[in-house]
């Protein structure tokens, strides 16, 4: 049996109030208790004090391209349709591969960890490579192939990428960290029957379907014009919301009639607030969404328009934006938006019984942030910390499934010169290809 207990000084349960002076006990890879130290028995268990520190669950980035990191700065100050159809997807043709999947995986990964993230929701190509590098880590991942009308990296037909899917989805229960789900490109970028097909799969497997919808006022009216019903609406008339658990990505230009489809179909959000600033595709009505009930995740999307995956700063920027948009400082507070990255997350990619809270029983994914640091002293309350002061250089330990993957602010699944080597290789690898 391994057992050990972990000591903050603050702990955040997520599901129920801070708790000062905290504990956490870990055995076999789930939570066997929570609570108050001096209050909790630990029977002996080895003791890892990171005070001074915030305790909470790893965060869950719900939506990104997780290999785009190959690309990071290649085509920046574009808007999205320039930015997709003149530079990335060209690259991507020719350079993505297993080869490039699995080395930009394991640069991403390392990214995500040194920031406290635990678990992302992917859509990319040669997601079985992918899966291999989150299997060898220990690192969590709803993944799908990004199914499409034109030729991608990985088929040439819309039917050829169905048939990778589909093996994938044949895989699911073989992995330990890694379910792999559907995912369609959008509205504008799949035909009705490529969305139909789709959702029958996802919906046969019971498994997430993932897609960008309404991300910008370009897609609105292209669909608009298509088919004379915005995107919501469209995707609402094929059924693709019914019976299945779907993540809808950005959801940036939603009418109120949207809004509500969303909120009686039980569609979750992902939402991307520097991509969305970034490529100025707007801002999602995040504050509506919340009060219509509807489950909202924060992401980074791909590191090729962000131009990182730092869920620390998608946090800030997400209660900071709507604040100034809406002319109010009481949107958004800081345990919303907290709440947002890790259980809110984990809701979203279907994984809320195992992670996002910190509650006995649950995964043992957990972070501690360090509070000895100059900015983040005086404290009063760690949750306006955590969104307002702390930078995801302050994570100092990450876990997942009680393992350490960051160790007293040390990676333990890279080696030291591995990152800057990562980096050269794919900047090599993709230079090679675009001459």
């Amino acid at each position: 049996m391994n057992r050990f207990a972990v000591r903050f000084t603050y702990l955040l349960p997520i599901e129920g109030e801070p708790i000062e002076d905290g504990v956490l006990v870990v055995e076999d890879g789930r939570i066997a208790a929570v609570g108050r130290w001096g209050e909790v028995a630990l029977d002996g268990a080895n003791v890892i004090d990171t005070r001074p520190s915030v305790g909470l669950p790893t965060l869950v980035n719900t939506h990104t391209h997780t290999a785009m990191v190959a690309y990071r700065g290649l085509a920046d100050d574009l808007p999205l349709f320039k930015w997709l159809e003149e530079y990335i997807w060209p690259a991507e043709g020719k350079t993505v591969s297993p080869e490039m999947v699995r080395l930009a995986y394991r640069l991403a990964v390392a990214e995500m960890v040194s920031g406290g993230t635990g678990a992302i929701n992917d859509m990319y190509f040669f997601q079985e490579a992918a899966a291999e590098v989150l299997e060898e880590i220990g690192f969590r991942g709803v993944l799908a192939e990004g199914l499409i009308d034109f030729p991608t990296p990985s088929f040439g037909k819309p039917e050829e990428g169905i048939r990778i899917a589909e093996r994938q989805l044949e895989s699911n229960g073989r992995y330990r960290y890694v379910r792999f789900g559907v995912a369609l490109h959008a509205p504008y970028s799949c035909s009705e029957a490529l969305l139909r097909r789709g959702h029958e799969l996802a919906k046969h497997h019971s498994v997430p379907l993932h897609m960008h919808v309404a991300e910008t006022e370009d897609e609105v009216r292209q669909i608009t014009e298509r088919y004379g019903k915005r995107p919501v609406e469209f995707l609402d008339s094929l059924g693709l919301f019914e019976g299945v658990h779907f993540i809808a990505a950005h959801s940036v230009h939603l009418s109120e009639g949207e809004m509500r489809i969303y909120a009686e179909r039980g569609v979750n959000v992902a939402h991307d607030p520097e991509s969305n600033m970034k490529l100025a595709s707007g801002v999602a009505p995040v504050p509506d969404y919340l009060r219509l009930g509807i489950t909202v995740g924060l992401a980074t999307d791909g590191a090729a328009s962000n131009n990182d995956l730092d869920m620390f700063s998608e946090m800030r920027t997400a209660a900071l934006l709507h604040k100034v948009v809406r002319m109010d400082p009481t949107v958004m507070d800081a345990r919303s938006v907290v709440e947002m990255a890790t259980l809110g997350g984990a809701k979203v990619l279907g994984l809320d019984s195992l992670i996002g809270s910190l509650r006995v029983g649950k995964r043992a994914d957990f972070i501690a942030v360090s509070l000895d640091r100059p900015h983040l002293q005086p404290i009063y309350d760690p949750y306006s910390h955590l969104v307002y002061a702390a930078k995801s250089s302050d994570v100092d330990w990450v876990f997942v499934d009680g393992r350490p993957l960051k160790r007293e602010g040390v990676l333990t699944f890279v080696e030291e010169g591995e990152i800057t080597e990562m980096g050269e290789r794919l900047r090599r690898m993709v230079l090679r290809a675009l001459r």
